[in-house]
């Protein structure tokens, strides 16, 4: 799962760097030879928005369905040791306290 996202932010960045280096070299030869006339000066910004908004819904999607199970099988592996440190905590404070 971890290399699912690295992939995708491989992808972002280079769409990013793509975006950048043809907005800043040759945009306005690429427009018109598609016959879309000459580009906007906030292309660029509006391309990265659209990337960042894209990068931050699949991120939510991510800690929205995917977090909780890994939590669970987390928990379950190491519940164990969880108990005993609270244990160990709740021993500790009663010393503590005394």
């Amino acid at each position: 799962m971890l290399i699912r996202y690295a992939m995708l932010m491989g992808a972002a960045a280079a769409a990013i760097w793509g975006a950048v280096n043809l907005g800043t070299s040759n945009a306005s030869m690429m427009l018109v030879d598609a016959g879309q006339g000459a580009p906007q000066t906030n292309l660029s910004l509006w391309v990265l928005g659209l990337i960042a908004a894209f990068i931050t819904l699949s991120l939510g999607r991510f800690v929205i369905f995917g977090l909780p199970s890994m939590m669970d099988d987390w928990y379950r592996d190491n519940k164990s040791w969880l108990v005993l440190g609270g244990g160990g905590a709740l021993i500790y404070g009663v010393f503590y306290l005394m």
